[in-house]
């Protein structure tokens, strides 16, 4: 590590002992339990948690006044628009007149969403974030190189909290064959030690530019890469690694909320689930019961640490499932993303939403889309420039679709981003209607 890079990390902690060590002790709570999630500690700390955010969501907020007995099951699944539409009943009375902070996003959607968090709240986001980087192989003071939407006039002064942090932005509308080149330029020119963090259809972009020019490893000095907001699909991941040297780690977050899980480094898609900040449940699609461990349900998050505004049994709109390893923890062994954004053959029954990848084995695409429209209705969209072989496709996605389903092909020049800068592989529009 430099030592303008060890200057950065020393500013960081310097600044948090100016705040009396909050992020620090966050940090080292976090570490002790997620490290040690079966010991008496651990599995004390995480009850007294869940047993003070309950009460104290009863005590303070409209909302939650009238639940009886502050046992988890008692409490109602909650969504964004039973936030939205109900915000200030969400928000407790002890915090009103506080000093917090409103956590907004468009989401994939495009409908704002936005929740109160606590300054406690927000250092134990920061620790959360510091723990698991540092498992990924980030460090403070790494440049970290953070791909997703950038404000067109974003600006950084000395000392902010963003040059203390060593962030380099790199905005995801930005990623033309000329804008990677010079990106990839920059990446090799500077000796610093750095982290990748960004959203997978980026890291893709990237990675089929290298493939189109016959690129050999960039040599940039890369210690960790970690994606976000959408699933890592096996493409990405090894052709990350072939091109960076480094095996990328999923994350599992979302703004409201934070991390709530992260891929184990050592194990593809075992996500390990954030034990010290929130309680994580599986329940049925269409009833609020918990789930056997291995049955795919909704993700239900109860956020320990947001006492702003308590999100109990928060449905974060995304599926998965959950099991248990030989130690006794629970992982998430699945993420499949937004219950809408899944799709359905013409029984009505849900099909993994890996099979649109697939498509990869026709041919080589700059992007690709699959669709559902219509309760039998599905499109599959395709940019490239040569045709593919359509009836075996067909043939192979009645298979998983349904042998009366319509398909459709469609070659197009572009699939647009979504105003969160994401790109959907999966769209379930004909759900979204009902």
């Amino acid at each position: 590590m430099d030592l303008l890079q060890i200057f950065r990390r020393n500013a960081f902690w310097f600044y948090d002992f100016l705040r009396g060590f909050d992020i620090r002790d966050h940090y080292r709570d976090i570490k002790q339990i997620n490290e040690f999630p079966t010991s008496e500690f651990s599995k004390n700390k995480k009850a007294k948690y869940l047993k003070d955010i309950l009460n104290h969501a009863i005590d303070t907020t409209e909302f939650y006044k009238a639940v009886d007995d502050s046992k988890l099951s008692n409490f109602p699944v909650i969504n964004k628009n039973l936030i939205r539409d109900n915000f200030e009943d969400f928000t407790s009375s002890k915090y009103k007149t506080k000093n917090c902070i409103l956590v907004s996003t468009s989401g994939s959607t495009g409908a704002p969403f936005s929740v109160l968090q606590n300054m406690s709240k927000r250092c134990r986001n920061t620790g959360d974030n510091l723990f698991y980087s540092k498992k990924s192989g980030y460090e403070i003071g790494y440049e970290l190189v953070y791909i997703k939407i950038w404000p067109d006039n974003l600006k950084r002064s000395l000392f902010s909290k963003d040059w203390i942090q060593n962030i380099v932005p790199q905005s995801v509308f930005k990623l033309e064959d000329d804008d990677i080149a010079e990106f990839i330029k920059k990446l090799e020119e500077s000796t610093s030690r750095k982290s990748f963090l960004g959203y997978v259809s980026a890291f893709e972009k990237i990675c089929k530019y290298l493939d189109r020019s016959n690129a050999k490893s960039v040599n940039c000095n890369v210690h960790s890469i970690i994606t976000i907001s959408e699933g890592l699909n096996e493409y990405t991941r090894s052709r990350l690694q072939k091109y960076f040297g480094v095996t990328p780690v999923s994350r599992y977050s979302n703004n409201e909320n934070g991390i709530i899980a992260q891929e184990d480094k050592s194990k593809e898609h075992k996500f390990m689930i954030n034990l010290a900040s929130y309680h994580v449940e599986i329940l049925s699609l269409d009833q609020d019961i918990i789930m056997p461990n291995g049955e795919r349900g909704r993700i239900v998050v109860t956020d320990l640490h947001n006492y702003a505004m308590p999100l109990i049994r928060y449905d974060t709109g995304d599926i998965g499932t959950m099991e248990v390893d030989k130690n006794g923890i629970p992982y998430l062994a699945s993420i499949e993303g937004r219950k809408l954004d899944l799709i359905y053959n013409t029984n009505g029954d849900l099909v993994p939403s890996h099979i649109s990848y697939k498509l990869c084995k026709y041919g080589e695409y700059k992007q690709f889309q699959l669709v559902q429209y219509g309760e039998k209705e599905y499109l599959i969209k395709l940019n490239t420039n040569t045709k593919v072989d359509e009836e075996k496709m067909l043939l192979e996605y009645k298979e998983y679709l349904g042998q009366d389903a319509n398909i459709t092909i469609e070659y197009v020049d572009e699939i647009p981003l979504l105003s969160s800068g994401k790109r959907r592989e999966v769209m379930n529009t004909y759900h979204s209607q009902l």
